[in-house]
């Protein structure tokens, strides 16, 4: 059973230790042509730790967003044993997916609104956080990501870079349990895509409980960077065909010797399991 902690918003993870537990999940979508289903999952099976940076790396196409997607409801399984969020099935209690939050590749902020109506709209949507934190939590996480000056603004007054902090502002302001990012700096140049993960990193890194990232990419430069557990999956119908644990602190470079090490040896293995060139 999972319960809601007293004085809390949060929900207290179940008794296994993991946040999201997918269980012989199997995903098949209709083809265009009517002929029989395109299979994106088949029997597939991940738990996912509480406090764990999870990232998810694999080929484009083979279903990283999909997993996401179903993790937060808005996709459902064509069967599956468990489809489980802090303990709570999101097909049978789709509320859960309140303490979880969603950061896109592109920002997707409302174009009338300030950025810091963009927020307000968030924290109003969901509605987890009591009105009366909304300055504190605006103020706090807006100066976490270097926007205090900037709140006032529109997005097309500032940078694609400015727009994606201020979208994960929106994300993190309801102090999400769980965040699921999907290559939310892709289409960034490298330098502000690398401050951008150091500020992601600092987020995360900075609350004495953390809380449950699950990113995906097919940057096994990013991934090595972020993760605490990387994730390869194959071309679908996807399965996992490796898997690396980063046991090494934050922040991270590519100058580092260590990070360098992992990440050659999982362009190996990107290239002998997933069969992409890397």
């Amino acid at each position: 059973m999972t319960v809601a902690r007293p004085g809390s918003n949060e929900l207290q993870p179940p008794a296994s230790g993991h946040d999201i537990e997918l269980h012989n999940v199997t995903l098949r979508f209709p083809r265009p042509d009517g002929k029989g289903t395109l299979p994106v999952y088949e029997n597939f099976t991940l738990d996912i730790e509480r406090g764990s940076f999870t990232v998810l790396l694999g080929p484009s196409g083979c279903g990283k967003s999909t997993l996401l997607n179903l993790i937060d409801g808005l996709l459902t399984p064509t069967s599956a044993d468990s489809v489980k969020v802090l303990g709570r099935d999101v097909r049978t209690d789709p509320d859960v997916t309140r303490h979880t939050a969603y950061v896109f590749q592109s920002a997707r902020l409302l174009k009338w609104k300030t950025l810091r109506g963009n927020v307000e709209f968030g924290l109003k949507g969901l509605g987890v956080q009591p009105r009366e934190r909304w300055d504190e939590l605006m103020k706090k996480y807006f100066g976490i990501v270097g926007l205090t000056d900037f709140t006032k603004y529109y997005p097309h007054q500032v940078s694609g870079g400015m727009q994606q902090r201020a979208a994960i502002v929106r994300a993190w302001v309801n102090e999400p349990q769980i965040l699921l990012m999907d290559e939310p700096f892709s289409h960034l140049d490298e330098i502000t895509a690398a401050e951008l993960r150091r500020e992601l990193i600092t987020l995360w890194s900075r609350d004495e409980q953390r809380r449950t990232v699950v990113f995906v990419t097919h940057d096994i430069s990013e991934a090595v960077q972020l993760g605490s557990r990387i994730i390869m999956l194959t071309p679908r119908p996807a399965e996992i065909c490796f898997e690396q644990i980063v046991d090494l602190p934050w922040p991270r470079t590519d100058a580092d010797e260590r990070s360098f090490e992992i990440e050659k040896r999982l362009r190996l293995v990107f290239a002998e399991r997933a069969g992409v060139k890397a």
